[in-house]
Formats: C-alpha cells, structure tokens, sequence
C-alpha cells in the first residue's frame, strides 16, 4: 500500500476505544483517558508489514453519528469493540453494529475484538459460542481476539491483525467454517493456486518435480529450497494427504493441501506473496495493471484479431483438454479448460446464444472454440486477454492481439490483414433469420433453438468470385493471385428493440462503423415483410452516415414471390443502386457467407442511394463546379 492503513475503532460507550487506542500507540494504560482521541498514528514497527497506521477513534452518541458515519465508510478496515464482561454489548453487535455497518455499505475487512479480558468472567469457550453465531452471519467479519488494555494484553496484536486483514485478507481465500466447522480454501482461490500450479509445471505431468518446485520457490521468495527441506516439505504433505505427494514430486492436491496449511497456521503473507507474483490483486483476479499494459485504443472502424501466438497457444491448450480426442470439446472439457480462471466465460452472453461449428454430440469443435475466442478478442479485447492468461500464457501479453487497420486501407486487395468480418442481420419477426442464421454456422435445421449470432469460416477466394457475381463485373476481391485463404465471419442477428435503440441512440454511427456489412432479411412470400426490411435497411444505412454496405436477402426462397412484390423489389433495387435481393431457402444457405463477404470487400455497388446521400452527392458536385468555374 502506498499510503497509510485507516483503521476506524467503533464500539459501544465504555467498552475501552480510546484506552485500547492509547495503550497501543504507548505501550502504557490510560488511567483517565479523554473522551476522544483525534487521528492517531501508529509507528510502522507495530507490523510485520512496516506500514504507516492511522487509527481514527469514535463516538457512539447519537450527536456524533456524523462524524462516524465518515470515519467507517473511509477505513480500510474496522475494528469493532465489545466488553467480554457485558453480555448486552456483544447481543449489540448483532443487533446494532452489523445491521448499521451494513445499511452504510461498509465492504472493507472488520476485526471484533474483546476488551477487559482480564475482568472477564466467562469461559473462553462460552465467549466464543457466543460470538460464532454473527461471525457465520456477517462473513465480512475476519476474526474475533480479546485483549486486554490495562495488562497490556495483545493490544499491538489488534492492530497488526487488522492491518494483516488489509494486506493480506483471509476471507478471499479461506472459510474456515465450510466443511462441518473444518476450514477448506475457497473456489476462487483454489482457481488461481491451480493456474499457480499449471503455470510452474512445465512439463505439463501434473507434477511439481523437485526442480519445478524450487524454480517456483525462487520465483516467489527469491530463495531456493535446499534439499533436506524439499524433503521436509513433502513429508508433511505426504503425513497428512497421502495423494499430495508421488514418487515424481508434488501433486495439485499437495499444492492447495500446502496453502491450507499456511492460511491455517496463519502464514497467509506466504500464498498472498505467490498469488501477487502471479499477478493477482486482492479479489482473487488479475490486476488492473497486468489488464492494462495493452492497449486496445482503436477507431470504431479498426478491429481487435488474436495474433498467430496467441492461435496457436489457444489450439495447444484446447488440444490438450481434448482429453477424448474427438476433435471437439464436451462441457466437461470447457469446465476443465477454464478451471484456471475465475469463472467460464462462455457461460455468458453473447456466447451462450451464438451458434458455431459442433460435432454429432453437440459439443463445438475445436474450430468452432476458436471461433469463440475471435468473437470474444473482437467484442471484448479486455476479457480476452484476462482469460487467456487465466489459461497459463506467460509471454508478452501484446503479442496475443493485434488492431486492424481503418476499413477504407483494408478494402484494398494488396493491403488487406483483417481476418475477422462482422455483419449485422435485422429481418422482421417470422422472416427466417433464425434459420439463416443455423445455416451459416453450419448447424442442423432440425434442431432450431434461439440465437442472437453465427460464426463461421469463409473463403476468400469465394468471396471474391461472389463479389464478382453479385456486383456485375467488378473485378475479383483475390486480385491476382489464386491462393486461398480464410477468413471468420460474424453474423450477428437484431431484435426490433435491439435495431430501435440502435438507430435512436446518439452512438449510431459509430456502433454502425464495427460493422464490416449489414444484411436485411425478408420473406420472399410477404410484401410487408420486404417493406419492413427495406425501411430498416435505408433507416440503418443514413444513421451510418451513408458508408455501411448493405444487402437484401430474400428468405424462403422456395417460395413464389408474389410477381407485385418482385416488381416491387426490382424497382427499389434499381432506385438504390444496389444488387437484387439475394435468394436463400431453408434447405441451402451455403453460399450466403461468401456473398456477405462479398458485399464487405466489394462495397461500392453495396451503398444504397438514399435521398441524405443524393443531396450530398449534389451538394459536393456544385462545389467541384464552383471551384471549376472560379479557377477560369
């Protein structure tokens, strides 16, 4: 901490605040102390951890509830008084303290602590039966001690245990009530001592070998471990968890097996130090610095693409959980994969609702999770990176991601590098999106569920020839070579409400500029369907500012389009300048990607004629003649 610890003392009247305060800071008893102390400072030496103190006492008149209410909500931590001689000072805690501390949102560490243990009259037992019950009911609570102020009983101890609350917090890590009154670690710490554990094993057996295990030592305390305490070690894992420790080294269960030892004896600077080597902060997550050592500015039109690292640390890391060998990875082997960082990302939106490629059992492949993690690089770069270093990477965390160049550079052949395209779907109710949809993630028809989005892999090459077909004889996306490559698209689907707030916010034009292409759905059998969807699609392309490229799909192609609609529809297309609609039915949506990427390379016969664009075309050309006339 780079500033002093604020520990506020709170209590009821007389239950000793200021002498505990004053005997602390001089190691002598107050034999008539003041009503209150003003803020006092501790010297560092009264911790371990040789921080400045500052202990800040209270009044608990209902005149001074002020000045209280200030001092709680600005402490780090809060240690809360009662006298071990008066029962009804403790039967306030519950009833008075706790509930007010909670109303005041307090989140910060709090210590209870006995004072007058010297004239307490209960058994240490009853006392603490007597203190259990709020301890299990206010988990914010780290730990109840008795002291003593007038026998200069662990009065510096209150504090140093407060200022260890600060530091180095127990409650993140351990319950110590969780298994019928034995302590266990909690989940969140157990996730990141796994990732400890992955990351240090490096040869990937699942087995801290003698010489992982000092590497890891000096990694994390700058010492090495000799061997007769590598012997020692083991033996104390292997004296109480037999499975802790194999031939080889030491196991994960020894590992988190250590670390409970450590907590329990009080030895929790020890996993705070490797979790803080390891780059957590004190909610058990990576810290903000590690997060924001890359930088992910961007204009709305750039993009965020994993890099070939970070691909190919990604495929050897779902490989490695592909532990059935299937090509694909079961919910089992997601759990697994993610069992390092703090929760499973792709139990989340926009990843639980987005189709991508699965095997016969329904589990995506290993294709389609790689396809997750372009879609997440692109729309949450941020939670990327967290998760791929939750995964064990431990290179340069700006080698994993790389910002595309503004849209206008990539559109040219020669320049071309981005490797992910989103397009944007609106097709009003019962048009086919949803169909459209299954189809581009290549899922099957017969099992439709809810979707808002679709990834998949598209030819290049064929969008080149599909940007031929579709803009008469515009010349091919590939130029002139014939490699092929691939490219991802994602195709995300809008709601009515999700189009509305989209075109009425004051954002539109540049949420509009992420997207690569927009396509506008309709079913071929409803002239009202076309309607809503050509509204939708000339609405969209003026709030973009008349650059989004646009496409019409005409749904159900298997069906007769009316000849009024086809007529209809003719005459719009011609009146925009734009490509006919494109037909897809339920049974084929095979080349619909390729076409939409298409659209997206080969935008210039893609841009509908809208009445704003046709003024400001006019307007620019009585500019170009008046320039024209004024240099004669």
């Amino acid at each position: 901490m780079s500033s002093a610890v604020q520990i506020t003392v709170i209590g009821d009247e007389k239950v000793g605040k200021t002498s505990l305060i004053t005997t602390a800071a001089t190691e002598s008893f107050p034999e008539h102390p003041p009503p209150l102390l003003p803020p006092t400072r501790l010297p560092p030496e009264t911790t371990t951890e040789h921080l400045p103190i500052l202990v800040t006492d209270t009044s608990s008149r209902p005149e001074d509830r002020q000045a209280l209410e200030t001092a709680v909500t600005q402490a780090d931590v809060i240690v809360l008084l009662f006298d071990t001689g008066k029962s009804q000072t403790i039967a306030r805690l519950n009833s008075y303290w706790m509930p007010l501390l909670q109303q005041l949102g307090v989140q910060c560490p709090i210590i209870l602590c006995g004072c007058k243990s010297d004239l307490m009259e209960t058994d240490h037992l009853t006392l603490q039966e007597l203190v259990q019950p709020i301890m299990s009911n206010h988990r914010q609570i780290e730990t109840c001690m008795e002291c003593s102020s007038r026998k200069l009983i662990f009065t510096g101890e209150v504090f140093a245990y407060a200022v260890k609350a600060v530091v180095n917090p127990v409650k993140p890590l351990f319950d110590p009530h969780a298994l019928d009154g034995e302590g266990q670690l909690k989940e969140l710490c157990i996730r990141a001592l796994r990732r400890v554990f992955t990351m240090c094993d490096q040869d990937q057996d699942g087995i801290l070998s003698d010489e992982e295990l000092n590497n890891f030592q000096i990694k994390c305390f700058s010492a090495p471990l000799g061997p007769e305490e590598l012997t020692g070690v083991k033996n104390v894992v292997a004296s109480k968890m037999p499975q802790g420790v194999n031939p080889t080294g030491l196991t994960l269960a020894g590992f988190l097996f250590l670390h409970a030892l450590f907590i329990e004896r009080g030895r929790l600077e020890a996993t705070w130090a490797v979790l803080r080597k390891f780059g957590y902060d004190n909610s058990l997550h990576l810290h903000p610095d590690i997060l924001d050592s890359v930088s992910f500015a961007r204009t709305p039109d750039q993009g965020v693409e994993l890099t070939e690292p970070a691909l190919a640390f990604l495929e050897h890391c779902m490989h490695r959980h592909d532990v059935d060998g299937d090509g694909a990875l079961s919910p089992q082997e997601q759990q697994t994969l993610f069992a390092t960082a703090p929760d499973m990302p792709w139990d989340q939106e926009p990843y639980t609702n987005c189709l991508v490629e699965v095997n016969k059992s329904g589990y995506p492949t290993l294709e389609g999770c790689l396809m997750r993690w372009r879609l997440m690089a692109s729309k949450e770069p941020r939670s990327a990176l967290a998760n791929i270093l939750y995964l064990g990477y431990d290179g340069d965390p700006a080698s994993l991601f790389t910002i595309t160049k503004p849209r206008r550079q990539e559109r040219k052949p020669e320049q071309r590098s981005r490797t992910v395209f989103k397009c944007v779907m609106y097709g009003p109710r019962h048009s086919g999106t949803t169909t459209l949809l299954h189809g581009i993630a290549k899922r099957s028809l017969d099992d439709m569920q809810p979707c808002s989005a679709a990834i998949t892999s598209v030819n290049v090459s064929s969008g080149g020839s599909a940007a031929a077909a579709t803009a008469g004889n515009a010349p091919s996306t590939s130029g002139s070579s014939s490699a092929e490559s691939e490219v991802t698209l994602i195709a995300e689907c809008m709601s009515d409400g999700d189009l509305e707030r989209l075109l009425s916010s004051p954002g539109a034009a540049e949420d509009l500029a992420t997207a690569d292409v927009a396509a506008f759905v309709f079913d071929t059998s409803s002239p009202e369907s076309f309607r809503e969807a050509h509204l939708a699609m000339m609405r969209a392309a003026e709030a973009s500012g008349n650059c989004l490229p646009c496409m019409l799909i005409a749904a159900k192609d298997d069906l007769t389009m009316p000849a009024e609609l086809e007529k209809e529809c003719g005459a719009v297309c011609a009146k925009l300048g734009i490509a006919p609609p494109v037909g897809v039915s339920r049974a084929d949506v095979t080349d619909l990607p390729a076409q939409l990427l298409a659209t997206a390379l080969r935008p210039s016969h893609a841009i509908p004629e809208t009445p704003s664009l046709q003024i400001s075309r006019q307007y620019r050309r009585m500019l170009k003649t008046t320039y024209l006339e004024f240099q004669k």
